[in-house]
């Protein structure tokens, strides 16, 4: 069974737009499921994507950091089951359920506040589950074309089709995703439970607090705002510069310091191209900085424009600019 694979292949070199549309919907609309992993894995894959490198490899670690906090905001922090069956949890459920039963943590809790060294014990444990029930099982559901996979370097490779494709449509995959997880966990959670669910399946993994990133904006001496210029304060805004309902992590070479007017009046568009040119610019600066290797692992120039491209064609409003630049 192909769940059970250590390693795969891509089976199909050459796929159309239209072979991954059809194997799109066979995923969403036809496959069995018990449990949400199709849905939250799919979710963690297309959050995943900014993070591959050039040969479009993403690691487990990025995938399972964004696949456990999905599941730890889901299950510990909304309370909602995550199989068909209350009596018989999945094994992910069983695993963040015991992790915060022995470490005491609190149910309000998000998976931000978990201090880092907590983090990065539950994503090796979650990771564990993930390689054993998931990974391969998703290869499946596409009939071998996504990914190919090595659970002992523990790292995928998209088809390359896949990852244009999911870059072409993100806006509408992540949608479609976020209703059917959601249309999911509606049928097997008490109706106390899934209030406004659609809302917090949509957010589950954005940042209660951008603090860390303002930290470090700051502490490479930015005092005017990005777009206006005007010279900021002490509350001045952490904005994604493509909106973060696009990308949907958070990466340093994507932050711009910003007053709370233009960060307001910009909400969810993206801005003028000068405005990118700059930002490339500034990125060019600090990938040489050792003290943001970390921050700019698999950043290219090349992959910021085309991001920015992908946003348009994804819908987003673009050319925003200040109504006043100060000089």
């Amino acid at each position: 069974m192909s769940w059970d694979l250590k390693v795969a292949e891509i089976q199909k070199p050459y796929l159309t737009d239209k072979d991954i549309w059809q194997s799109v919907h066979r995923f969403y609309y036809h496959g069995k499921t018990t449990t949400t992993y199709k849905y939250g894995f799919l979710k963690a894959l297309l959050e995943s994507v900014p993070s591959a490198n050039e040969q479009f490899e993403i690691s487990f670690d990025h995938l399972f950091y964004s696949f456990t906090k999905i599941y730890w905001n889901l299950v510990i922090h909304n309370n909602l089951c995550q199989s068909n069956s209350q009596k018989a949890p999945s094994s992910v459920q069983k695993v963040l359920e015991a992790f915060a039963a022995t470490h005491a943590i609190p149910r309000e809790w998000s998976f931000d506040q978990l201090p880092a060294s907590q983090q990065l014990q539950l994503i090796a444990a979650v990771k564990k589950v993930g390689k054993k029930y998931v990974i391969g099982a998703t290869y499946s559901d596409f009939n071998g074309e996504i990914y190919s996979f090595d659970l002992k370097k523990e790292y995928l490779q998209l088809h390359p089709t896949y990852y244009r494709f999911f870059q072409t449509h993100k806006r509408m995959l992540t949608n479609i995703t976020n209703y059917q997880l959601a249309l999911f966990l509606e049928k097997f959670n008490e109706a106390e439970k899934v209030s406004k669910l659609l809302t917090r399946v949509e957010v589950v993994t954005q940042r209660k607090s951008l603090l860390q990133f303002s930290q470090l904006l700051q502490k490479a001496g930015i005092e005017h705002c990005f777009y206006c210029h005007k010279k900021i304060s002490k509350s001045s805004h952490v904005d994604h510069f493509i909106p973060w309902s696009y990308i949907q992590s958070d990466h340093l070479w994507n932050f711009v310091l910003s007053c709370s007017t233009c960060n307001t009046r910009k909400n969810n568009k993206l801005a003028a191209e000068n405005f990118l040119q700059q930002l490339i610019t500034r990125n060019n600066q600090w990938i040489k900085e050792e003290r943001y290797l970390l921050q700019f692992e698999n950043y290219t120039e090349k992959k910021l424009t085309e991001f920015y491209q992908y946003s348009q064609l994804n819908g987003f409003i673009h050319d925003w600019k200040p109504s006043q630049l100060r000089e």
